[in-house]
């Protein structure tokens, strides 16, 4: 019997002095919704999607602006004399002038990544939104039609939407 009540006094014991569970951290990585049919282009670390009928531009030339949209992937100032027009998106580096902006506008989340938008003041230009993405080394210039709601969390437009494949 004195076995059996110093095996018990054990276990309460050894019970109240700590637990040997462990805790572990997961990390779920948020799921990109890309519409289907569209297409995934890579600049750096980055990756957007467009739909099919969007032209893609590099530094090689410029695209055809008849296009219902553009992706110009490379240096603004590469791709200056390119027609862009509405539903367009430039993606291209961080510039050393990002980081003032970075640490003063407000940011959103996007597939994960913390995104800080711009113009962050209340002059917002209608139709143009500029994402700065530490996290990939880019910066994002959408240009939707006149008004179009491109800026901040707005996918109710296609530029919105393609912005928002960002990854």
């Amino acid at each position: 019997m004195w076995r059996l009540a110093a095996v018990v006094i054990f276990i309460i014991g050894a019970s109240a002095c700590g637990s040997a569970e462990t805790s572990t951290t997961t990390t779920t990585v948020p799921t990109v919704s890309v519409p289907t049919g569209w297409k995934t282009f890579t600049y750096g670390k980055a990756k957007i999607s467009v739909p099919p009928s969007w032209t893609v531009v590099t530094h090689d030339g410029c695209a055809n602006s008849s296009a219902p949209g553009v992706l110009a992937l490379g240096a603004p100032s590469s791709l200056a004399n390119c027609p862009m027009g509405a539903n367009s998106i430039v993606v291209s580096s961080l510039s050393q002038g990002d980081q003032q902006a970075i640490s003063l506008c407000p940011t959103i989340r996007v597939n994960g990544l913390t995104v800080h938008v711009l113009p962050c003041s209340t002059s917002n230009a209608p139709g143009i939104v500029q994402y700065l993405i530490p996290a990939l080394g880019i910066e994002a210039v959408g240009t939707g039609t006149n008004g179009e709601p491109v800026s901040g969390t707005g996918t109710d437009s296609v530029v919105g939407q393609v912005l928002h494949t960002l990854r």
